[in-house]
């Protein structure tokens, strides 16, 4: 999924529901990208390893991580482009 599609998603939702766009966009990249982040780390925790259990810190960081930088700053750095 591209950032694009995210946006008019995003756009979608501004006018059926009325919020601010720039506001659900951010909200949704953010979610995107730790639940992606999230799936990937406990994928690959799960190949090398086997198991996700005793990695849950790590997982929780490398989600946290994603969703912040990727997410959230990558989303705001997007909307400042854009305008």
């Amino acid at each position: 999924m591209e950032v694009r599609e995210i946006y008019k998603i995003s756009d979608m939702i501004h006018k059926a529901a009325g919020w601010k766009k720039e506001n659900v966009f951010l909200f949704l990249n953010t979610i995107f990208w730790a639940v992606l982040a999230f799936v990937i780390g406990a994928a690959a925790f799960t190949l090398i390893t086997g198991t996700i259990a005793g990695h849950g810190v790590s997982l929780f960081c490398i989600t946290g991580y994603a969703g912040m930088i990727i997410g959230f700053f990558g989303g705001s750095y997007y909307l400042y482009r854009k305008e």
